[in-house]
């Protein structure tokens, strides 16, 4: 039999080696699919993960954001005592009885069991205040949320707090802060505290013996001459609202110690901020309507009564006169001091006091509050506001100036070489301190400039002055070690 020459079989070793490719290729082709097998699988996974980190981060924020509500409940409740001493905390949702001790606070959000989130998911807040008609409440707030698998997420938070003051700085301004002079210096000290924070058998008037490198100035100006330190020493700090505070040759901010012309940038910051409110001077129906003071004249009259505050309110028109003296004084020897309350009544000029003896005299431990819509000039022998020397002085807060003009611009001149101790609160006062004196207290206005020598020194427990000022945080924390959260146990309930 022939054999067709066109169909000879393959050699055996070429079907071999065909055979051997053809398995290289299936197992390429395998390994191939198993890593993109597993590549897939680790994708897949990779895309859970996130998905499940996403979502808890989601959640993490949203417990964040519970008890943050919950602390705000509890400010809310805490500043409405002070606004309103008629509020009452158990009828408002809050449990104040046992067991809850006398004086602290609880309750749980929202009223209605829980907060209703997607996916099944549902958040509570516990909150607990302490001390909540204290000086100083602090408030705990303890967020649980359930996530639809299961798991939870709380967050822990607490946030003490402490009143507000109009003066919680040394100067303040809205607009410039300059400083003229070239000996003109900045410091503080504390007449309420000794400097372990225990209160002081009783207050203290500057001296170097309690002085400290606190004080502060502040503008809220972004503008490039917010802060003219220029020759001045600023012992403290120096804030404004955006440009690094202009040093001189012979200036300096810092601490005790920091050379002239240097700036430590510890004590330097660009983001303050500050509130202007306006104010108005008290309403109550003790007034007494005097005619405007230009002669000599001591308050309260003999025949003045207080008002149901223990205080004498008087309305004038202006004080205005040269070489002559407002004196504020009490009625007799062995009576208490004295709280007067003048309100001025001229838009244009409010107290226009000068000549060579023309002063205003607060007897020691007398207070005198002045509120005026119009400009004010003191001159002559300015305020003695206790005494002629600082440590003679009243405490800043027996003399104050509150400027209630709400638009415009209200011209403030205070002038003299003795010393001046009071605050001065004026949103829209172009504020000028002319002398060579101490200058106890403090300064807020749309802008200040010192003249001269001055040396200022800001009372720090003016940052507590204020009767029905509102709680502000004085410090926030979240509590997150397992030590911690064990030993907040107002927080199980």
């Amino acid at each position: 039999m022939k054999t067709n020459p066109s169909f000879r079989p393959l050699p055996a070793t070429r079907s071999l080696r065909l055979a051997q490719t053809r398995g290289s290729v299936l197992i390429v082709s395998m390994i191939l699919c198993a890593v993109i097998g597993i590549s897939l699988a680790s994708y897949l996974q990779l895309g859970r993960t996130g998905l499940f980190i996403s979502n808890r981060a989601l959640y993490s924020n949203a417990a964040m954001n519970l008890a943050e509500n919950g602390l705000e409940e509890a400010m809310y409740a805490i500043n409405k005592t002070v606004a309103d001493s008629g509020y009452n905390w158990a009828d408002n949702g809050w449990t104040t009885s046992s067991p809850v001790p006398t004086g602290d606070a609880r309750r749980v959000l929202p009223a209605s069991g829980t907060y209703n989130f997607d996916q099944g998911v549902t958040g509570t807040v516990r909150v607990y205040v302490v001390g909540y008609s204290g000086t100083a409440p602090r408030a705990l707030a303890r967020s649980t949320v359930n996530l639809g698998s299961g798991r939870t997420i709380e967050k822990w938070v607490e946030v003490r707090m402490r009143k507000t003051s109009r003066f919680a700085n040394g100067l303040v301004a809205k607009d410039s802060i300059r400083f003229a002079g070239n000996n003109a210096s900045v410091d503080s000290w504390h007449s309420k505290k000794n400097d372990d924070g225990t209160p002081r058998a009783s207050p203290v008037p500057y001296s170097s013996a309690v002085d400290h490198d606190k004080g502060s100035v502040g503008s809220i100006s972004v503008s490039v001459d917010a802060v003219l330190v220029q020759n001045a020493d600023i012992w403290g700090y120096a804030a404004t609202g955006g440009a690094i505070p202009a040093v001189g040759s012979n200036g300096l901010v810092g601490p005790y110690g920091t050379t002239s012309g240097q700036m430590d940038m510890s004590r330097v910051s660009t983001d303050f901020s500050a509130s202007f409110d306006p104010v108005s001077p008290p309403t109550t129906a003790g007034y007494t309507d005097i005619a405007n003071i230009t002669a000599n004249t001591i308050l309260p009259r003999a025949t003045d009564a207080p008002a149901s505050d223990g205080k004498y309110y008087y309305t004038t028109g202006q004080i205005s006169f040269n070489n002559k003296y407002l004196t504020i004084q009490k009625k007799t020897v062995g009576s208490p001091a004295v709280q007067v309350v003048i309100t001025l009544t001229n838009t244009t000029t409010s107290i226009s006091i000068g000549g060579g003896s023309g002063a205003v005299n607060i007897e020691s431990g007398s207070q005198l509050e002045l509120y005026a819509p119009g400009n004010i000039s003191i001159a002559g022998n300015g305020v003695m506001n206790g005494g002629t020397t600082a440590a003679t002085a009243n405490l800043p807060e027996a003399f104050q100036i509150w400027g209630t003009k709400t638009s415009g611009v209200q011209d403030i001149s205070i002038a003299g070489n003795g010393v001046l101790s009071g605050v001065v609160y004026v949103p829209q006062g172009s504020v000028k301190i002319n002398g060579n004196g101490d200058v106890c207290g403090s300064v807020v206005a749309n802008d200040i400039t010192v003249v001269g020598n001055a040396l200022f020194h800001y009372d720090e427990s003016l940052g507590d002055f204020g009767g029905n000022n509102p709680y502000r945080v004085s410090l926030w924390r979240e509590i997150t070690s397992a030590a911690g959260r064990s030993a907040v146990t107002v927080l199980n309930w």
